[in-house]
This record gives C-alpha cells, structure tokens and sequence, in this order.
C-alpha cells in the first residue's frame, strides 16, 4: 500500500526541487514559443512546395528529416505557481486549434505570469556579480547546514577505540599519521618499523587518549601493563662509503648527540657512529655526506643541523612577506615542535646566520652557472631608461652593540657606503652647494635638497634605488645625509655603461641643471650629459603646468609610454621589507636586502615574456583608442593638421617663455605677492599628498603633516579668494571648485592660472591637443620599442645558451668538476626550454608582425650546433 508523504514548504531539499522544476517548464515553454515563431515565420514565407505537397500527400520535415506535427497542434500544460505546501501542475489540452500568432501571444502572456509569480526561481542572474553572490549564499547555506555533521565528525575523531597493529595484529598502542593507511603499531612493532624513520610525529593511546610523544619515546608493555621507555634515535643520513679494509660487515651506533630542525620543528637525535666488525675502525658522516643528506649546518661543528627545504622555505616566505621576521619563524617551529609532543628552543639568530651562509654559497653557485641577479634580460645590451628615487623608510636606527664585520653581499647590490662617501666629498669640494630645500618658483622639494643634516638615532637614513622600466632592481645605496643630489648621480655613472637613454627622477627639473654644472667642473662625468632628463610622469602633476610640458617623460621624444614610476613600485616592495631589517646590523641589513633584491629580480624575470607581450597588445589596443580620440578631438575643434602642428609650437613656446606680469602698476605688488603665494601653496599641498605615504611610516608624522596639509588648504582658498576680490574682470578670476577638484587626484588635467594664459590665447584648448598628440606619439613609439625588447630578450637567452654549452665544454676536460658539470646541464636546459616558452609567447603576442624574431629562432638553432664562442663574447652576452 502506497504511504502518502506530506511536503513541507521549509525543506530546503523542496525548495531546491520546486526551483528545478519550474527552469525544466521555463525551458519548455521558451523551446514552444520559438518554435510556433518559426512555424508563424514558415507561413508568411512559404517555401518552394514540391508536386507532393500540392496533392496533399506530403507534410513538413522536421531538421532530421522526420516527419512530425505542425506546432499548432501542440499542447502545453498549465503552471502554477504557489508558496502552499505541494505544488500542482495540472496538465490542460487545447480544446481549439490556433494560429501561430495567437499562440505565441499566448505563450509570452503565460511566461510573463510565470516570470511574474515566481522571479527568484525563473528570473536569470543579470551580471556575474549577482551570479557570484547567489553562489556564495547558497555556499553559506549548505555549510551552515552542514555544521553540526562537521563538530560531530571532529569529535568522533578523537575516540581511540580498540586499534590492532597493521603488522602483527596485536593491540596497537601507537598511532602515526605518517605513515597511512597502515598507523596502528604495537610496542614492538613501532620500534622497529620507526627505527628508520626517527622524523615521524607518533601519538601514544596507552592513556585513553591520542597523546603526541617525541621519537625518544618508546612503549614497553610489562606485568603491570603499559610504560614509557626511552630510546636514542639516530639521523637519518645517506649510506656511508665501505671501510678501507674491505670489510662490508659494520653496525650502526649512537654518536654524539645532535639536534635536526625541520619544518615540523626540533628533534633530539644522535648523528651515526659506524663501526667496522673486521677492523673495528669507527667514522662518521662529514659534511659531504650531511649535505648529500638534505641538511645545512648551524654551526662549523655540525651540532645543530637545518634541512635544504626549511631553509628554502624560509627564503621563499621572505620574499613573499618582506615583513616576516626570523623570531616569528622560530617561534612557529617552536609551535610545531610543541604539537609534536617535542621541547626545545629554537635560537632565531643562529638560524639567520646559517641562513645567510646558505644564501651566499648558493649565490656563489649561480656565479659559476653564468647568473646575472641584477641585468634585465629586455634592456641588454641597449636600455630606454633607468629610473632612480630615494626610499626613505629603508632607515636603520643606530646599535651600540653591533658589531663592524662586513656583509656577505657588499658592494653586489648596495654600494660600499666609502666608495659613495669618496665620491660625495669630491663632488661637494668640486661644486659649491645650495643650503636649504631645491625650489621650483615657490614650491619647496625634499628630494631636491643638496645639503642636508644627519638625523639622531639613526645609521642609514634611507636608501637610494635604482631600476629599469621593467621594474628590474638594478643598484642601490645607502643615504646618510637625506637625498642630496650626489647620490643619484652616483648611481647614474655606475649605471652608465648599460647606455639608458633616458635618466628619470621626479625632480630631474632641477637635478638635470645640477648635473651640467658638476659635468662642467668635473670633465670625467661629462658623459653623463648625454643622457636625457625624464621628469616622472605622475610625479609631474605636481609640478607647475610649464615644468611639466618642458620636462615631463610624456613630451620626451623616444621614450615611449615609460612612465618613470617603476621605482615607486619597487619601493612598495623594498619599504615592507623595513620592519625588519631597520632592527638588524648593518651588515644583515645589506645581506637581507640584497636577497629580497634578488628574489623580486628572479620573480621579474620570470614572467618578463608575459609582461612584455601583455603590454604590446594594450599597447596596440591603446593605440588604435587614442588615434579614434585623436581624430575626434580635431574634429570637435574644427581643426587640421597644421593647426595642430601651429598649436603644438605655440605650447612649447609658452611653457618656454615667462610669466609676464599683468598687473596694474598700482597693484602690482600685491597681485605679484598673491600669485606667488597661490603658486607655491598649490604645489606645495599637491607634493605633500603624493608623499603622504610613499616616505612616512610614522602615523604620528603623518597625522602631523595632515594637520598641515590642512591649513595649507585653506590658506591656499583664503589667497584664492583675495586674489577674486582684487581682480576686476571676471575672466581672470580663479575656479575655486576646479582647483579643489585638481587637489584631489581625480583630474589629470594640469591647472592653468589666469596670469599664465595672458598673451596665449585659449591655451587651455592648444594644451588639450598637445597632450593628446603627445600620447598618440608615445603610444606609437612604444610598439617599435617592446618590439626591440623582445628581440633582446630572445638574444639574450639565446647567447647565455651559448655561453652556458662552452663552459660545460671546458669542463667536461676535467674530471674533478662532475657536480658543476651537473649544475651547468641542468642551467643549460632550463635556459634552452625558457627560450621556446618566450619565443612561442612572443609569437602568439606580435602575430604577423613575428617575422622579426624568425631571425633570432634561426640563429638559434645554428649557434646552439657549434661552441665556437670567444671570451670577449662570452663576457658581453652575460
């Protein structure tokens, strides 16, 4: 006999059915509905009848060729929609055949009732972001749900019941997670089965509860049932050489005792004493085999020992979060160590020495394969531009303690601090400095300063850095006097043989004037002058509206859409990396930072091809976009080619010239004044708001200069509207809401006071074309420059390819080199795989225009086949 069940409208299993099942008729109805169009459709058009169908014999086929009945025929059931407890769907005939077009009529009126009565079952999701939310609810719902199976589960788990051992079936006492599916271990068992494997974390039930014990511990059982016992356990290592008698006979004994640390944190362990039976001679393993092993000494004794990959791990969360400190990693092993039934401090500073010799040895590995952490592989041999800013949270405070020993990496990445001193002093003792802050007009620049006073209770007051525009890091140093222009123009005569183009700073207005005036006292750096200035171009916002057109990257013949910026990204990077090493010793200091240099280069490098041909099709992209509003521009404006080519000279004559003063003589001064202060404010308030926090880590400082930042605001409104009062026309007033509006960031339209336009008429207007054709030729030049830059980089893996097969030639001559050998293999064929990877990316990226690196495949497959290199080319290629 059948059960009646009754349905309850809360289940959610019923509302998920009722909502199925009105999609399926939703789905069915729309399926109906188009199909009595077609049919209506057919009628007005008839086809060509064939002699069968005007006898009436034929009916219409369907797509497959079958026959089926006019859609006219058709009957549909009648939905209806309901919050009642069951849900009837009556199946109802048409009594009367209808035409299609009353059909269809009807169907749309029955789908909007449908649509009407039940819109969160039958509406479909409107954009990706309400389809995302419904998913997530409906994902909270179902874990909601499931959250009580969830506890019950997790509870269940701890219940240790009646095991038995996986080897011999007796009554297990030890459980190991490690070891899966086989975990349960009687006494006996255990000891042996883990006698090998000492680095496994093993829980003991002998109490009625899962409780974690070190591998010291062993359980015996006796009369009284059940103890604890413990044991030596002896580091895993690899096998060792036979003994010198020939003696294969030898056992294995505890030596003296030594502590591992893993990821899991810290055992106390006993390195192998083997011991001949023929000749009794004991050894053992050195570190060789502790390295063939996967462990890192601690100490030049080997009494503390650290695994390759919980160094490496170590390495990989550094770069990842510069901010992690070595104590936050020592305690989390300390935390493992905890969980697993283990004690024992970890010594955070001897971990970071171990680390860092690490880090040097492995550095000095990748010298011998040919790694160059600091070139970037897309501006060899020819580089566009090099951009070098200051960091001023990379200060260290001052350590009595520390002691004066050298870093592994001095001078590899960070200048030594007395090659930059030297060169500081000859430059100030050759030019006679400015005291005080760099001006432009009436605006003040910190990083303009060419004197500066050292700070108390600190060492290093910052750091000055220099990339390419690929955001490669490519050398820094250390600041101690705040950001004199010395320091920039060191980095850019160390940088000089990489022949930049360009040399971008976000005060280079003034820095560039600077630089003639040493290069003509000093003749060694008038190579420096061929360089050409690069003003950054968001940095150039901030900066007077004629500075900007004289000055900025945009207006730059040649250099292409480089923005300039690439150091402040950097320095997002690099600053986070100062919550640590602002604590450390100088040396560490400058061994820390040249790994997180390192690191970020090695990230750079590997998606440099993704990067590059992204950017090209943007570009190109772009490209098109900005000619489309180019020529909408002109065509809004009424005006040709040659009036655009007049407009553009009228601006660069413009930002060329002087403010004329246009004040009446009897006001003169006082609209002079008013000018000035409005000028010097106006900047003043921007430069404070991009600077606000790219070189302040203090939230004291910066709700310091916020409080000022305000009160210079509203100065600069108070002298805004003395100067509307002075003035008698109204078209030289000055907008307060448009300066407000440009103070915010949001405009990228430079501001243009009333006294700059006098004697240029609509300057406004000409300066809007002259940016948007700026754009256009940048965007322009920028294709023929990545272009370049892909060829580059396919040349350069191409001759480290070839330089990587030489050496290996040479090598292989001695045989005493068998693991550099190995090293330079495996270098060689992770070059030669990366080469395929980013010509096929840079293929797919130019499309037809790939012809240009069909040249350097070819040259590829030539020059791979025969080692004949010279070393001259083989020092260039690298």
């Amino acid at each position: 006999m059948a059960t009646k069940h009754k349905l309850d409208s809360k289940d959610p299993h019923y509302q998920e059915g009722r909502r199925m099942a009105l999609e399926l008729k939703h789905e069915h109805i729309l399926a109906e509905a188009k199909r009595a169009a077609d049919e209506r459709k057919r009628i007005r058009d008839p086809p060509h009848t064939s002699k069968r169908d005007s006898v009436g014999r034929g009916k219409p086929r369907g797509r497959r060729g079958g026959r089926r009945q006019a859609s006219a025929t058709a009957t549909y059931p009648t939905v209806e929609c309901s919050l009642s407890s069951s849900v009837e769907v009556p199946l109802t005939a048409t009594s009367t055949k209808l035409n299609p077009q009353e059909e269809f009529e009807k169907n749309r009126e029955r789908l909007s009732d449908i649509l009407a009565s039940c819109p969160s079952a039958a509406q479909p999701q409107s954009s990706s972001a309400s389809s995302w939310s419904f998913r997530q609810q409906k994902a909270s719902e179902r874990w909601k749900e499931a959250r009580p199976y969830h506890l019950k589960c997790l509870i269940s788990k701890e219940a240790v019941g009646h095991p038995l051992c996986c080897l011999c079936n007796e009554p297990a006492v030890i459980r190991c997670r490690e070891c899966l599916p086989e975990e349960w271990f009687c006494g006996d068992c255990d000891v042996l089965h883990h006698k090998k494997h000492p680095l496994h974390n093993r829980e003991c039930v002998i109490r009625g509860f899962f409780e974690a014990i070190p591998p010291t511990t062993c359980i015996i059982k006796g009369e009284d049932g059940y103890c604890t016992h413990e044991q030596a356990c002896i580091l895993p290592t690899v096998k060792v050489p036979d003994c010198f008698c020939g003696g294969t006979n030898f056992t294995v004994l505890p030596g003296k005792p030594v502590i591992l640390i893993t990821i899991n944190g810290r055992f106390d362990l006993h390195q192998p004493l083997y011991e001949c039976q023929t000749c009794q001679q004991q050894w053992t393993p050195d570190l060789k085999d502790l390295l063939r092993s996967g462990y890192w000494p601690a100490s030049v004794t080997n009494s503390t020992l650290y695994t390759l990959d919980l160094l490496s791990s170590l390495q990989e969360l550094k770069i990842i979060s510069p901010g992690f400190s070595r104590q936050a990693f020592a305690k989390l092993l300390e935390h493992r160590t905890k969980c697993g039934g283990r004690s024992g401090p970890i010594n955070g500073d001897a971990l970071q020495r171990s680390f860092l010799e690490l880090s040097y040895a492995s550095f000095e590995e990748d010298q011998l394969c040919c790694s160059a952490p600091f070139t970037c592989p897309a501006c060899t041999p020819e580089m566009l531009a090099v951009s070098a800013d200051g960091n001023r949270k990379l200060y260290r405070f001052r350590r009595n303690g520390s002691s004066d020993d050298p870093g592994f990496f001095e001078g590899v990445f960070v200048a030594e601090d007395s090659a930059v001193s030297r060169f500081v002093d000859t430059i100030q003792k050759a030019v006679k400095n400015t005291q005080g802050r760099g001006t432009y007009g009436d605006s003040q620049w910190t990083a303009a300063r060419e004197t500066s006073r050292r700070a108390s209770k600190l060492d290093e007051e910052g750091m000055e850095v220099a990339v390419c525009r690929h955001g490669f890091l490519l050398k820094a140093l250390n600041m101690y006097r705040g950001e004199i222009f010395a320091y920039p123009l060191y980095l850019q005569r160390e940088l000089m043989p990489a022949k930049a183009q360009f040399f971008a700073m976000d005060v280079a207005c003034k820095y560039w004037p600077y630089l003639e005036k040493v290069a003509s006292v000093l003749p060694a750096l008038q190579e420096l002058t061929t360089m050409k200035p690069f003003l950054s171009v968001m940095h150039a916002r901030a900066h007077a509206t004629k500075c900007e057109i004289n000055w900025s990257g945009r207006n730059q013949e040649g250099a292409g859409t480089t923005a300039g910026e690439e150091v402040e990204q950097v320095n997002s990077y690099l600053s986070r990396c100062a919550l640590t090493t602002k604590y450390m010793s100088k040396a560490a200091r400058v061994d820390m930072l040249t790994l997180h240099a390192m690191g970020w280069n090695e990230k750079k490098n590997l998606s440099l091809h993704q990067a590059l041909s992204t950017r090209y099709v943007k570009t190109c992209q772009r490209l098109h976009d900005e000619t489309a509003r180019l020529a909408d521009l002109k065509t809004e404006l009424d005006c040709t080619d040659e009036v655009v080519s007049q407009w553009l000279s009228d601006v660069k004559e413009w930002a060329a010239g002087e403010t004329p003063d246009t004040s009446r003589a009897s006001q003169g001064t006082t609209h002079r004044g008013l000018q000035q202060s409005i000028e010097g404010l106006y900047l003043s308030v921007r430069h404070r708001k991009r600077t606000l926090y790219r070189q302040n880590d203090s939230s004291k400082f910066r709700h310091r200069l916020r409080r000022k930042l305000a009160e210079d605001k509203k100065l600069l409104l108070q002298e805004i509207q003395k100067y509307n009062d002075l003035v008698l026309e109204s078209a030289t007033t000055i907008d307060v809401a448009v300066v407000e509006h440009s103070l915010t960031g949001e405009s990228t339209v430079s501001q243009i006071w009333p006294w700059e336009v006098h004697g240029s008429a609509n300057i406004s207007i000409k300066k809007r074309v002259h940016d948007q054709v700026m754009l256009t030729r940048r965007l322009h030049e920028e294709t023929s420059v990545l272009v370049l830059e892909m060829a580059q980089h396919c040349t350069w893996l191409q001759s480290l390819a070839m330089v990587l097969k030489n050496k290996l030639a040479e090598e292989d001559v001695d045989q005493g080199n068998e693991g550099l050998c190995c090293l330079l293999r495996r270098r060689l064929s992770e070059v030669s795989e990366r080469f395929q990877v980013v010509l096929q990316q840079y293929k797919i990226a130019l499309g037809p225009e790939a012809s240009v690196l069909l040249h350097v495949e070819e040259e590829d497959q030539s020059g791979l086949s025969s080692p004949e290199t010279s070393e001259d080319e083989e020092e260039n290629t690298i």
